[in-house]
């Protein structure tokens, strides 16, 4: 062999080495194991189609199973219209300590999308999604409160007009009042 080729083949095998390393152990994996990556994908589409083939609780026991919980939750928190939606349908198979925290989750979101969260309140204030329940105040922070009713109090929609009163009546629940001095 020419020493002038050695170079040159040198490269070739640096070029080519990694893609038949890959390629060598993408053959060596198991078959489910990329139907198990696809599976943990999660999206806020893909639940919805999960709740829709599966139904919801099948789906509360894969969220359960794939400990997904926590991420669904963010983005709830985060105010994301998609996520927000699948709450109704999540939330009546939940245990009672994820739907309490489903609830809190909501609560966060409230300033940041409001049409969303108060789509999602029972109109009948229900003790599981209801006003009440979601737009309570107590032991979120003072400006929480007042951004929320900013935000609640903004929204103009005939059809989340209900929801919306209920809200402001549960935010102002228990508000401190302003009295005014009278110098006595």
């Amino acid at each position: 062999m020419r020493i002038r080729l050695f170079p040159r083949l040198m490269l070739l095998v640096a070029l080519l080495g990694p893609a038949a390393g890959l390629t060598a152990l993408a053959a060596s994996l198991p078959k489910d194991a990329a139907v198990t990556e696809s599976v943990s994908t999660l999206s806020a589409r893909a639940l919805a189609r999960q709740i829709h083939e599966e139904g919801a609780q099948a789906t509360v026991r894969t969220l359960d199973d794939q400990k997904a919980w926590p991420r669904l939750r963010r983005a709830v928190a985060a105010g994301w219209d998609g996520w927000i939606e699948l709450v109704p349908d999540l939330i009546i198979h939940a245990d009672d300590a994820t739907a309490s925290r489903l609830r809190t989750a909501l609560r966060l979101a409230l300033p940041r999308n409001p049409r969303a969260v108060l789509a999602v309140i029972d109109p009948g204030n229900g003790a599981l999604l209801g006003a009440g329940a979601v737009c309570t105040p107590h032991g979120m922070s003072t400006r929480w409160r007042r951004d929320s009713t900013r935000a609640v109090s903004a929204m103009h929609d005939i059809h989340i007009a209900h929801q919306a009163t209920d809200c402001l009546a549960a935010l102002s629940a228990g508000a401190p009042t302003e009295t005014a001095d009278n110098g006595t």
